[in-house]
């Protein structure tokens, strides 16, 4: 049974995401998302692991038909993982940035 109340976009766009630990050492990542929403996304993770409960900060790259395109910043919370990725939600705010985060791509 779907218990989600916003509709997910099967949609593939560049994510780089900095995992927040307890620690204090910051790690990035240059993923790719699986759906979006506007309460979070899936995150294909290429095999890395990440617990649930992790924060994250997450840059979503979205394309505009005119081929440019904008970052788009917002804070989440690893909610499921699997084999292939992690579910983030985002905490409902965001941004738009007209930065690059220094990508790896």
């Amino acid at each position: 049974m779907e218990r989600r109340v916003v509709t997910r976009y099967n949609l593939q766009v560049p994510a780089h995401v900095e995992v927040i630990p307890g620690d204090g050492e910051v790690q990035s990542f240059e993923w790719t998302t699986r759906d979006v929403s506007s309460s979070g996304a899936f995150l294909l993770t290429e095999g890395e692991s990440l617990e649930n409960g992790t924060d994250l900060k997450v840059n979503l790259f979205l394309n505009s038909f005119s081929g440019s395109g904008s970052w788009v910043a917002m804070n989440g919370r690893v909610v499921r993982s699997e084999p292939e990725g992690v579910g983030v939600c985002f905490d409902g705010h965001y941004q738009f940035v007209s930065e690059t985060p220094d990508l790896d791509m």
